[in-house]
């Protein structure tokens, strides 16, 4: 019996799993089925393991998960920690980086390298291992948690600068954390369908993928590329100029106070000076992967999965879990104060890490108005 392997992408442009064709010779005199055993009157197959090999894109990945899981956790325990001392208060962007950060964080885990499987029991959980595991299911739901924590992100601070008397009405932890279940819902049901296209052979003992119809294949490409980047980038592109023109309506209302105007220029400058980082680095680190995949899909560059141009731009999606507590944690001072109190064991604060003060008294000073009048 001799066996042909077929190179195929088991999840959108991440690694390739291999299939199994297998042929049968014919004898002379004898017909081809009857040399086939059955599947019953084979030894079964177990569970067995290729050893693991330190390439460049294997040591590339531990860096990338060694970074992302450091980072994130000290994010979550910082963020979690004082969440729990704010008595219920609603902190909505707390939330949200904190739903980034454990977003980031099991990518992060699932990044971490593991040996080859060289052979897999048809059972259950070798279907559940090619389908979740080997599939990718697994880390490309959570990269797509992970987008679209980012977007929370944007459109909360987009709320709270240019509608700040709606976002203290509304805004409130049930809306909250049904918006984060929402996100890991959505993200699960985007990726829903790399469940069906890999299982466990029936004789190999391989995950196998199963192509899906031309048309399929093109329309799933397409849906890809819509919820993981065009969608996404626009929102956060959309919501980020709303929030600068919004505060250079402000700057311009205090041009008599130079106190006042000093302080919204700055305030100014902080928000777009983020809005250009966040947005640059997510482009930098989706765009061309994002784009050499639906060429893929598209049936332009039909060798790019196996190419190692496709490990490179799949190690740079990866890249923005770990780049995450970098460019949305550690630019806010009231975080790195945050993690003082936490490494000095301070239980004293409660105050928001994230949160926009500026807005909040803003806010404050208009509502009261509107009641009187």
């Amino acid at each position: 019996m001799s066996a042909s392997l077929t190179a195929v992408s088991a999840k959108p442009h991440f690694d390739e799993v291999w299939t199994e064709t297998l042929t049968v010779p014919s004898q002379s005199g004898t017909d081809e089925n009857t040399n086939v055993t059955s599947v019953g009157e084979q030894d079964p197959i177990t569970w067995s393991w290729e050893v693991m090999t330190w390439s460049w894109y294997t040591l590339c990945e531990l860096l990338i998960a060694v970074i992302g899981i450091t980072g994130n956790v000290l994010v979550i325990a910082v963020v979690f920690g004082r969440r729990l001392k704010s008595r219920g208060k609603c902190r909505s962007m707390d939330i949200f980086v904190g739903n980034l950060a454990i977003a980031d964080f099991l990518t992060s885990i699932l990044l971490v390298p593991h040996p080859g499987v060289n052979s897999i029991p048809n059972s259950w959980t070798g279907a559940l291992f090619c389908k979740a595991v080997e599939g990718k299911y697994l880390i490309w739901t959570t990269i797509t948690a992970s987008i679209y924590s980012l977007v929370s992100v944007s459109v909360d601070r987009f709320v709270a600068v240019v509608y700040p008397i709606h976002y203290k009405r509304f805004i409130n932890s049930r809306l909250v954390n049904l918006i984060v279940g929402l996100i890991w819902v959505v993200s699960c049901v985007f990726m829903v369908q790399d469940l069906s296209n890999n299982t466990t052979g029936a004789i190999v003992g391989k995950c196998v993928y199963r192509r899906p119809p031309r048309n399929l294949q093109i329309f799933y490409g397409i849906h890809i590329f819509v919820v993981q980047f065009a969608i996404p980038t626009t929102l956060m592109l959309v919501t980020q100029i709303a929030i600068a023109r919004s505060l250079r309506r402000e700057a311009a209302r205090f041009v008599t106070n130079v106190s006042a105007a000093s302080f919204h220029n700055v305030a100014r400058s902080r928000v777009i000076t983020l809005t250009l980082t966040v947005v640059l680095i997510y482009f930098i680190c989706f765009t061309p992967d994002q784009i050499a995949y639906m060429a893929f899909n598209l049936g332009l560059t039909p060798s790019y999965v196996r190419s190692p141009f496709a490990r490179v731009l799949t190690a740079l999606v990866t890249c923005n879990s770990c780049v995450n507590p970098i460019v949305y944690t550690l630019r806010h001072p009231q975080f790195r104060e945050a993690v003082k109190d936490f490494f000095r064991n301070r239980s004293t604060r409660n105050t928001p890490i994230f949160e926009d003060l500026e807005s909040h008294h803003r806010s404050d000073e208009i509502h009261p108005r509107i009641e009187k009048a």
